[in-house]
């Protein structure tokens, strides 16, 4: 099995942030014989898929483990892009007939649940929307207190501009009558 990972691009095509291949030959063969369900865990992973000089995948609980994702930088080595966590469960098709699963999160949404997905942008014509989805909270603090150091000194020089010159009028006026 080849697990890729691509980044979304709007405007431009897609690039592909890493890949990994996980040989499941011995667990498809094994679930063809048994005619049962078959979940890949960590036991069964070190017992019959892992071949050895093979590094070990890090598991993150008994059912879950992280693939290493890589892919060629712009010298074309490889290099490593991080991890994804994944679980596979193998079915034979007589049991996947009678346990029906939607795709992707289409429902039935069970075995396993998929949660809808967050913080993806929602395009909107509002531009304050628009602004929170495409702008951090830390820089939205830093551009609103510039904003506001810019609007206390145009207030200021505005008020520089009117008020001073007629406050000095009242103070000449003043000596001279």
């Amino acid at each position: 099995m080849t697990l890729q990972a691509y980044d979304r691009d709007f405007f431009k095509s897609n690039d592909i942030i890493g890949s990994c291949m996980i040989d499941l030959k011995q667990a498809f063969e094994d679930v063809s014989i048994t005619k049962r369900p078959l979940g890949i865990n960590k036991k069964y992973y070190e017992g019959y898929l892992l071949k050895e000089g093979d590094t070990p995948y890090e598991w993150k609980d008994e059912n879950s483990f992280y693939l290493p994702m890589s892919s060629k930088n712009d010298k074309g080595k490889m290099e490593q892009n991080g991890h994804c966590r994944i679980q596979i469960e193998i079915v034979p098709v007589d049991y996947a007939e009678k346990n029906k699963v939607g795709a992707a999160r289409e429902e039935p949404n069970a075995n396993p649940f998929l949660p809808p997905p967050v913080g993806r942008l929602s395009f909107s014509l509002n531009p304050c929307k628009m602004f929170e989805q495409l702008v951090g909270p830390a820089m939205r603090r830093k551009i609103y207190c510039w904003c506001c150091i810019i609007l206390c000194c145009a207030l200021c020089i505005t008020l520089g501009v009117f008020v001073v010159p007629s406050a000095l009028g009242a103070i000449v006026a003043g000596w001279f009558s």
